[in-house]
C-alpha cells in the first residue's frame, strides 16, 4: 500500500508525483498537505492516534499560539510519531521532472527513515535530519524572507541587495533556532537557505508575489499573522520586523530599506 497523502492542491498532486517516482510500499505513512489554517480541524476530524505515522508538508507558526504544526498535531491528539518535510520542492519544477531536494525532520530515527525512503529517487534527493523544531522554523521563516526578497525585487534593487537578504536570514533563522531549542545550522541546509534560494529563483512562489504588492504600497493582513507569532518568540529579528511593519502599513518598503542598511555595525554573526 503506497502512503496515504491527506490534503488536495497543487502540493499534494507534486507530493504524489514524488511517492509515485519513489515507488515504495509505505504502508501506514500519512502526507499530511493541510494548510496551516486548516490543520487544527483536520486533526480534530481525523484524530490520529499512537500508532500513526505523520509526514508533514504544513508550513508556518499557527497566528493564535505560535506554535508549530506539528504542536498543533499532538496537542489536539494522541498522536506520537509527526515528521516534518521542508525543502525546495517546486511544483513547476517537479511537474517538468526537474530533479529537487527536500529534508525530513523528526525526532524518531525510524519515521525520518520510512519519510525519506517514500520520497527519494533519481527525481528527489532526500536527507534526514533529527531537529524537527529547526526544520519547521526554517520553513515558517522563509515564507516572511521570500516576502523581503519578493519587496526587494520589486523596488528594484539589485542582485547584491538579494544576497545580502539571504545572507542576513541566515543569521536571524540560527539565531531563533538557538532560542527555541533547535539546531542553529539547519537554517544553512535545505529547509532554510536551500529553499530561501529557490524562492529568490522563481517568480512564481507566493512570497514573491506578496513582496510585490508591499512593494507597490499594498498593506496586507495575511503577511501580518506570519510574522506575529514569529516575533511572540522574541530575539533581535529585523528582517522579520521590518516586513512586518512594511505590511502592516506602518512604513513604506524604501524607507524600511534606508534604516536596515543605516543600522549600527557589528560582526557578521552579531546580533545587527
Amino acid at each position: 500500500m503506497k502512503a496515504e497523502i491527506v490534503g488536495n492542491g497543487e502540493l499534494s498532486k507534486t507530493l504524489a508525483t514524488l511517492v509515485k517516482a519513489a515507488g515504495v510500499d509505505a504502508r501506514g505513512l500519512q502526507l499530511w498537505c493541510v494548510p496551516l489554517a486548516d490543520l487544527r480541524d483536520t486533526v480534530r476530524e481525523r484524530l490520529p492516534g499512537p500508532g500513526d505515522r505523520i509526514l508533514l508538508a504544513t508550513r508556518g507558526l499557527e497566528p493564535g499560539t505560535a506554535l508549530r504544526p506539528s504542536q498543533v498535531i499532538m496537542e489536539e491528539s494522541a498522536c506520537l510519531r509527526v515528521a516534518a518535510l521542508a525543502g525546495p520542492v517546486l511544483p513547476s519544477e517537479i511537474a517538468r521532472k526537474s530533479p529537487c531536494a527536500a529534508v525530513v525532520a523528526s525526532p524518531h530515527a525510524e519515521l525520518r527513515a520510512l519519510g525519506a525512503l517514500v520520497l527519494r529517487s533519481p527525481l528527489c534527493r532526500v536527507y534526514e535530519s533529527a531537529d524537527l523544531a529547526g526544520v519547521e522554523l526554517a520553513g515558517a521563516l522563509v515564507d516572511v524572507f521570500a516576502v523581503a526578497l519578493g519587496a526587494a525585487r520589486g523596488l528594484g534593487l539589485g542582485a547584491g541587495a538579494e544576497a545580502l537578504l539571504v545572507a542576513r536570514a541566515a543569521v536571524e533563522g540560527a539565531r531563533l533556532a538557538s532560542k527555541i531549542g533547535g539546531d542553529p545550522r539547519t537554517f544553512s541546509g535545505l529547509a532554510g537557505v536551500g529553499d530561501l534560494v529557490a524562492c529568490a529563483a522563481s517568480a512564481e512562489h507566493p512570497g514573491h508575489r506578496r513582496g510585490l504588492s508591499l512593494a507597490r504600497g499594498e498593506a496586507s493582513p495575511e503577511v501580518v499573522s506570519m510574522c506575529a507569532p514569529l516575533l511572540r518568540h522574541g530575539g533581535h529579528l529585523p528582517i522579520v520586523s521590518g516586513v512586518r511593519a512594511v505590511a502592516a502599513g506602518e512604513v513604506k518598503g524604501a524607507d524600511m530599506l534606508a534604516k536596515l542598511m543605516s543600522s549600527a555595525h557589528a560582526g557578521e554573526w552579531d546580533d545587527a
